[in-house]
């Protein structure tokens, strides 16, 4: 009689830890709302879920290159539209010291002036963020220019760096994501000489040809200046597309994670309104075993005597 007693301790007690565990892991679930929190958990469930996060990780490392990438075009593209404001500063300029009109002394003002805005143009070519030179292109740690200008083109390069990074999307579409400062204000022919379309050395000429009182070197700059202004137009395009180009990546990039982050989901977190049903249930269980085995507990051996 007895060993039988003790033999339906046991399975009460091993019952009860059964329902224990059952409610500690539930309600671990219910607060993480992570069903699948270890392999043990659910092994079929395993691949599936290393898979969709594996695919989650790269978009989300796409999406971050995307904003960084956007957030320089967008500083590239309002400092070629401030570039672009000087440059019709400078050919008012050069009308101005063409005609007629003008004298000696006027013409030598105007040239103090286009040395100033050659050096803001600088500044522009040096436009940085976060420590990094938009323009700098492959070495973006480096200064490109500095400002002098007794040098033939009114600046010194500081960096020799290419733009040659590719910018990525979801899909493994890549285009480049910038311009050089040199490409875009200091363009140069295989020879090392002055490209047409070069700002740099067009504003030095005009700058010259003004302070010098040369009428038809001043008519010659406004044309170079022109040209330059145009290279600067095509500058302002890229960086246009760019930021076209960024946008429609980023859509299709959250437009990947959205079903695979529910796909993930669907496997890995808790199906909370059945988990508490489950939990409910439980701790309903544990209770009903407590009191019955409470009550059985307190019955004497004259009890099952008869």
């Amino acid at each position: 009689m007895f060993s039988g007693i003790r033999a339906q301790d046991g399975i009460f007690l091993s019952n009860l830890g059964d329902i224990e565990n059952r409610i500690s892991k539930t309600n671990q679930q219910v607060t993480s709302g992570i069903r699948v929190a270890t392999a043990a958990d659910d092994p079929s469930a395993v691949m599936p879920i290393l898979q969709y996060q594996s695919q989650i990780d790269r978009l989300t490392q796409v999406n971050t290159n995307l904003q960084q990438a956007n957030t320089e075009a967008t500083a590239a593209d309002a400092a070629l539209q401030s570039a672009t404001t000087i440059m019709d500063q400078l050919v008012s300029i050069a009308s101005r010291g063409i005609t007629g009109q003008a004298t000696a002394n006027d013409r030598a003002d105007l040239g103090l002036q286009v040395q100033q805005l050659q050096n803001q143009l600088v500044s522009i070519a040096n436009t940085s963020m976060s420590d990094r030179f938009v323009f700098g292109g492959d070495n973006a740690n480096v200064q490109p220019y500095t400002f002098d200008w007794s040098q033939p083109s009114g600046v010194v390069s500081n960096s020799a760096s290419s733009a040659t990074m590719q910018l990525s999307d979801g899909n493994g579409s890549s285009i480049t994501s910038g311009m050089t400062a040199a490409q875009i204000f200091d363009l140069r022919n295989p020879d090392g000489t002055a490209a047409s379309g070069n700002i740099f050395q067009a504003v030095h000429d005009l700058g010259q040809a003004l302070g010098n009182n040369d009428q038809a070197g001043i008519q010659n700059a406004l044309a170079t200046i022109k040209e330059g202004a145009a290279h600067l137009g095509q500058a302002s395009v890229f960086y246009g597309n760019v930021e076209n180009w960024i946008t429609q990546a980023t859509n299709n990039a959250n437009n990947q994670l959205s079903p695979l982050q529910q796909a993930l989901s669907a496997v890995q977190d808790v199906d909370m309104p059945a988990a508490i049903t489950q939990l409910t249930s439980d701790q309903t269980a544990l209770q009903v075993s407590l009191s019955a085995h409470a009550s059985l507990s307190s019955k004497t051996l004259f009890d099952y005597l008869g």
